[in-house]
């Protein structure tokens, strides 16, 4: 009896073990809505395997957000107290749905880089809010500090979730 019970347990604590370290990749949401439940099917396994994003493009965090870059653009706009002086700032807009059970903090959802390299935020008028479940925050926005050029690609994540893999997005603005 003794043996099987400690069987018992090792068996769960190992299922338990490979849930607590699984990731959820994030998918993307299609614009249009299709009638047939197989069609229906097939496109969300293809949205599943799809990693390639885009400005405009509603990635799905499960669990998590759901997010839409709305807008990518250079702007004049400086912050004469900024401690660093970039080439150029660039300037996103985004709609986030919180999909998590708790409050959602926006504004600590995405990284830029450019050539490989990090870009640091730049302190212009940066959303930072928090939004309960099931609410949206439309409009967002989140600025950047850029130096050299090059391959430009923003990284989105779940801000303080260490179990989903981060969308890229390719930017390509002159």
């Amino acid at each position: 009896m003794k043996k099987k019970f400690t069987l018992f347990t090792v068996a769960a604590l190992s299922l338990f073990a490979l849930g607590a370290c699984s990731t959820t990749t994030p998918t993307k949401k299609e614009a249009s809505q299709v009638s047939s439940s197989a069609a229906e099917a097939n496109a969300s396994t293809d949205a599943a395997k799809s990693t390639d994003y885009k400005v405009g493009d509603t990635i799905v965090f499960d669990g998590h957000m759901e997010i839409t870059i709305t807008g990518v653009e250079w702007t004049e706009e400086r912050n004469q107290f900024a401690d660093t002086q970039p080439e150029r700032v660039l300037k996103v807009t985004y709609n986030i749905k919180n999909l998590s059970d708790e409050d959602y903090v926006v504004g600590n959802d995405m990284e830029l880089y450019v050539a490989g390299n990090k870009m640091e935020t730049y302190p212009n008028s940066s959303t930072f809010e928090t939004i309960s479940k099931g609410r949206n925050f439309e409009g967002a926005v989140q600025h950047f500090g850029v130096n050299g050029s090059g391959d430009m690609e923003l990284e989105v994540e779940p801000s303080f979730a260490f179990d989903t893999e981060p969308a890229i997005i390719k930017l390509d603005i002159q």
